[in-house]
Order: C-alpha cells, then structure tokens, then sequence
C-alpha cells in the first residue's frame, strides 16, 4: 500500500520526533510519525509495560510528568500515528514500513525527519556475553516500566552523566545497586569551572545532578573515579566483576584490580546514535566520541544533505547525543523550517518563533560540551578484549579469529565477509565500533577513519514472509 496523503513523515517517537511532528500538524500540515516501539515516548520517556495501571503519577516524577504533557500532543487531529512499525528501507522518497499484522506499507510524503534516537553503547571485555550482564537502558527498562529488579546485588559500571543519573534513578526505583564506578578522572577545578560557566539555562539539570548525588549518598552507595570494568566472570551467569584505576586513556593499571562478588552487572557507558537510516540516504558524517562517533552533518534547523529527492531533516540523538531537551529543541526547530518549506508558515513567523529554541539549544549544548570534556570517552575502552573474547556475539566470533582478516584489511565489509562478524540480528549494531578500533590500531590509523559496513535493506530484522510477494514465481532460478 503507497500512502501519499502525508506532507510529513517523521520516523521516531522519543522527543525529537514528538516535537516535530506536534509543531508541524500544528500549522496544518498531515503527519504521520511511525515508530517501533508499541508505545511513544523513547527511551526517556518509556511507558509502563501492557497491564499496569498507574494510581499516582506524581509518583513517577518529573520526568513521566514531562514525557506525558509531550505525548499529549499528539492527540491532533491531523497527526496519524504507527507503533509497532518497524522502518525497513528508503528509496528515492518512499518509506517502506512493516507491521506485524498489517504488513508492508510504502509512505510518500513531501518531507522527512528522521529521529531514531540512540542505543546504549557496547563495551567488549571478557564476560560481557554473561546472563547477567546487562546495559543500563536494559536495566531501566525492566525495573522503570515493569518493576522488575534484575538481581539482588547489581554492580554498575560506566562514565558519564549516564552512571550518576542511572544508578540514583535504579536505586530510588528500588534496584539494589551496591556499587558505581565512574571511568573518567574526578573533574580538575578548570572543567568545574567550565560546567559552572554554561549552567545558565541548565539549572534543571544541575539540580538533578545534585539530587542524584544526594541518594547515592544517603543509600551509603560508593562512587569511585577513574575505574573500569575488565572482566566479568560466573558459573551459567555474572558471579562476580572485576574492576581497575586507569590511566589518561582509561587503560587499566596492573596491580590496581578489585574482584567483588555481584549477580548483575549494569553498564552506562553513553550512548551510539541509530544513524543507519541516514547512511542509506548517503548523509554526510562528523566525528566526536563524546557524542557517539559519527555525528549526521545538518544545519540549525535539522536539514541534512543527502541523495533523497526530498528534504531530509535529523534530529535527536540519533544524529549525536546531546541529551533530550537539546532533542526536543532540534524536533521543534525542524518542525517550524518544514512548515515554511510547505507553504503553510512565513519565514518572518518562522525566524520569530524560532528565536526561544534557538536560545534553548545553544544553552543545552554549550552545557553538554562542558559535561563532554568531564568525561571524555577515551580509547582504552575499546583495549579491554583479549585474544579468546567474543567481539560479535551473534556469530560468536572471537577477537583471535578476526585477528588475521584485520591483518589485510581497513575494510569493515571484508572483515565482514571473511569472518561473519557483524552478519548477525543486531547488524553489527554490537560489534561494529569494536572491530574499528581494532582495525585502526592494528594499522595505526584514527577510528574516524574507519568507515562502516555498507547500508543495506532492510536495516532492522524482518520476517522474510513480510516483505516476500507470493505472486511472482521464479522457478528457474531453482533446481529440482
């Protein structure tokens, strides 16, 4: 089925997406917005799971408050929303969708915003395959949206404002968190003084910074600086975890290890974008570890430059994480340009509309660069493997056995090939980043420098069934 009745289509619900299409629909304009999960929200702003019932939503906190008043503004006449729709492929301007009961759906609409969010970032080490090793979205996900503590002595690992905000939100949810690590250094008085310099416009955050300090510290939680996790190890799951002090580069220091016993590891290391819809579309890519790797290139109002004949607009933190209210920012201001480009808003109204998420955007940013150069990623985290480590854990390929194809070869897509690592159901979603830093350090080269596999259709899993046409019969190309 081709739906062409759309003048936008905006792939995403977390808040960049919701933002976008509510601003747009709000000057008249049909949209639709289509996203995977069964819910709105994204991942901040995640829903309880089907069967729970909420009696006191100012329980929740401020966070479910603000996700809700966001939500809301769907419910717009003129705003068709698909959960459960998983976005399989872009070609020339057409978006091919599949559902699972209503199948395949082709989309035809005279602008695009693409909002996939991103994905909590993998880190390869001995035991991270363990039962019981787990991401913090993943930990966040059972225990925020169907109360379910993955374990009754949950260990964390990670950097970033990720390990403060995770930890403190899992412990007041009730997980029993016993310990938090933290990878980057205790912040020099300059960097302190950096954050203090952009906190205008951010004081919300910084209040959250301190509440989640606060119940760290009167849950009697430990959080150590300038550790990493090196090893997880267990009969059947996570028995026990193995810590180190790091040096600038966050290699471990031998001699500093700590083993603690635990029955959950949770690792908060930041976040990678879901950038594959755009390296389709051929979009021009950045470079900045802190924000995820490669970073969509656009302008100020989400336009990219890409070999779609319509507009393409990016926005969240599937094109460089900078945190959801930058996000809801980008989806509004993407949202107002789009409106002009169609016809049904000034550029005069636009540019005056515009000048408060302007204002806002460069305030959250100006701040999440601070945060950034806090807790700068730095490439030990990328050395934590040994040779009988698995690094694509859907093939089970180990370090030892991609080795030899990286001894040739810069090319992700030959590693691919000769070894089967990245062929597996994540798309090398897991193993990607890893086997480019191993291949930049074997030839000594940047990770920027190293490019991905090629895009291919679909670019999320689907059931052959889906998307196969019963009615064309090729016999000849089989033999009987």
């Amino acid at each position: 089925m081709i739906d062409s009745q759309f003048d936008l289509v905006v792939i995403g619900g977390g808040p960049a997406g919701i933002a976008a299409t509510s601003t747009a629909a709000s000057f008249g304009l049909k949209v639709a917005i289509i996203d995977e999960r069964a819910t709105f929200g994204g991942q901040i702003f995640k829903r309880l799971g089907e069967g729970f019932a909420i009696q006191s939503p100012d329980d929740l906190g401020k966070d479910y408050a603000r996700g809700a008043r966001l939500i809301d503004e769907l419910d717009q006449p003129r705003i068709s929303k698909f959960t459960a729709t998983t976005v399989l492929t872009i070609e020339a301007n057409q978006i091919i969708t599949s559902h699972p009961v209503e199948g395949v759906r082709s989309f035809n609409p005279k602008a695009l915003v693409i909002a996939p969010g991103a994905y909590d970032r993998p880190v390869v080490f001995p035991g991270w395959t363990l039962p019981g090793v787990m991401t913090a979205g993943a930990v966040q996900t059972l225990v925020k949206t169907q109360q379910i503590s993955p374990g009754k002595r949950i260990f964390f690992a990670g950097s970033g404002p990720l390990a403060l905000a995770f930890s403190a939100q899992l412990i007041k949810y009730g997980a029993p968190v016993f310990k938090v690590i933290e990878s980057a250094p205790f912040p020099s008085p300059a960097k302190l003084l950096g954050l203090l310099s952009s906190v205008n416009g951010n004081w919300d955050l910084a209040g959250d910074a301190l509440r989640y300090r606060s119940t760290l510290l009167s849950k009697r939680v430990p959080f150590h600086y300038g550790r990493i996790i090196i090893k997880a190890e267990g009969s059947g799951r996570v028995e026990e975890v193995t810590h180190a002090r790091v040096d600038r580069d966050w290699n471990p220091i031998p001699g500093t290890e700590v083993v603690e016993s635990a029955d959950t590891l949770c690792l908060g290391y930041g976040f990678f974008p879901s950038h594959e819809l755009f390296r389709l579309l051929d979009c021009n890519f950045d470079y900045d570890e802190t924000r995820g790797g490669f970073t969509v290139a656009k302008d100020h109002w989400g336009l990219t430059e890409s070999s779609s004949p319509i507009p393409i607009y990016a926005v969240g933190d599937g094109t460089g994480v900078t945190g959801s209210y930058s996000a809801e920012a980008q989806g509004r201001l993407a949202g107002l340009h789009i409106a002009n480009h169609l016809g049904s808003l000034s550029t005069t109204e636009r540019d005056t509309q515009s000048k408060g998420f302007l204002k806002e955007l460069n305030q959250r940013n100006k701040f999440q660069r601070a945060i950034n150069k806090m807790f700068e990623v730095k490439q030990g985290i990328y050395q934590l493997a040994d040779a009988n480590t698995v690094i694509c854990r859907c093939e089970s390929v180990k370090a030892k056995e991609i080795d030899p194809v990286i001894d040739s070869t810069c090319d992700l897509s030959v590693v691919k090939s000769y070894s089967r690592a990245g062929m597996g159901l994540c798309q090398a979603r897991n193993c990607q980043r890893q086997i480019a830093a191993m291949i930049a350090k074997r030839h000594d080269r940047s990770i920027s420098e190293i490019n991905f596999q090629t895009p291919r259709m679909p670019v999320k899993p689907v059931e052959i069934g889906k998307i196969a046409d019963p009615s064309i019969r090729e016999e000849k190309y089989f033999i009987q």
